[in-house]
C-alpha cells in the first residue's frame, strides 16, 4: 500500500505506489479487537491461557472477545520507493484504538480509531487527520464487514492488517500449519479480493516478562492498479499473550509494471500495544 508522498492527500493510486500492509492488509495482518489467544488443549490436556506447557501440547487458538474492552497499539512503518531511479523515504508514527462490543455470539463489532504523524526524509513531521471505521469480525479473525472505509485512502487501507490474522479453528501443535486461500477483505482495496495466507505455529517465546504464542505468516496476491500489473508479497510474525495482540513485525514488497517503468516499494511495521 502507498501512502504516498505525506505533503499530499493520499489517494488510491499514488497509494498503489506503495504497500500494507497493517496493511494489511493487514496484509496483510489488528488482532480481533479485544481478543487474543485462548490455549486451550488438545484432548484432556495443555496449559491456560497464555502459559507454556512442557511436551508437545496442542492449542486451540481462539480469540477471547472481551465487550467494552479498548485495545492502543502504537505504530511504526517505514516505506521506501523506488521509482524512475529515485529513492523516498518516509516515516509514519501511528496510534491505533480498537474498540470492541459484541455484536453476536461468535462475532464482535469493533470500532478503529487511527491518529498519527508523517515525516518524509529529510523534512519536517506533520500531523496527519484522524479517522475512524467500524468492522464485523467472526472469532477466528474474519472480516464479515467493513464500514466507513475509504478505499482511495492508503493511510486506511493500511491498518486493515490488523484485523487480518486468521485463526485455524482446530488444536494445533508447535510447526503445524494453516492456509487460507479465499476472498478477504484486503489493504489493496478495502474490500474482498482473491489472497492466499500461509500461518505457521511457531510456539511459546518471552515478550517482555509474558508467555507469548508465536505465529509467522506470508500473505500474496496479484492485481491491478491504475493500468499497472502490481504483485504482493508480505511476511511476519505476531505474538498473543494475555488475551491480546501485543507485538506483531511485518515486511511487505509491493512491485508495480507497465507504461515502461517499474515501481518497488519496500514497507516496514513494527507494532506493540500500549503499556
Amino acid at each position: 500500500m502507498h501512502r504516498s508522498d505525506p505533503r499530499r492527500p493520499v489517494t488510491d493510486g499514488r497509494r498503489k505506489a506503495y504497500q500494507v500492509i497493517l496493511a494489511a492488509g493487514i496484509c496483510a495482518l489488528m488482532v480481533f479487537a479485544g481478543g487474543g489467544l485462548t490455549a486451550g488443549p488438545g484432548p484432556g490436556r495443555g496449559p491456560g491461557r497464555g502459559v507454556a506447557a512442557a511436551g508437545p501440547s496442542q492449542y486451540l487458538l481462539q480469540y477471547d472477545v472481551k465487550k467494552g474492552e479498548t485495545l492502543t497499539y502504537q505504530v511504526l512503518i517505514s516505506e521506501t520507493i523506488y521509482s524512475n531511479a529515485k529513492r523516498t523515504t518516509n516515516l509514519y508514527r501511528e496510534e491505533i484504538q480498537v474498540e470492541s462490543a459484541a455484536a453476536g455470539d461468535s462475532t464482535m463489532r469493533q470500532t478503529v480509531i487511527c491518529a498519527g504523524t508523517a515525516t518524509p526524509e529529510g523534512g519536517e513531521g506533520r500531523r496527519l487527520e484522524a479517522f475512524r471505521y467500524y468492522l464485523t469480525v467472526e472469532k477466528t479473525g474474519r472480516i464479515l464487514e467493513a464500514e466507513g472505509l475509504r478505499p482511495w485512502d492508503g493511510r486506511q487501507m493500511e491498518t486493515l492488517w490488523l484485523a487480518q490474522i486468521i485463526l485455524v479453528d482446530r488444536p494445533v501443535a508447535p510447526g503445524e500449519t494453516w492456509t487460507v486461500n479465499d476472498e478477504l477483505y484486503s489493504t489493496a482495496t478495502g474490500s474482498l479480493v482473491l489472497e492466499r495466507r500461509t500461518y505457521k505455529f511457531v510456539g511459546v517465546e518471552k515478550v517482555g516478562s509474558q508467555d507469548a504464542f508465536k505465529v509467522k505468516y506470508e500473505v500474496s496476491r496479484k492485481g491491478r492498479a491504475d493500468s499497472k500489473a502490481y504483485t504482493y508479497i508480505g511476511t511476519g510474525t505476531f505474538y498473543l499473550a494475555s488475551g491480546k495482540l501485543v507485538k506483531m513485525d511485518s515486511s511487505e514488497i509491493v512491485t508495480y509494471g507497465g507504461n515502461g517503468q517499474d515501481t518497488k516499494v519496500i514497507t516496514m511495521i513494527q507494532v506493540e500495544v500500549a503499556r
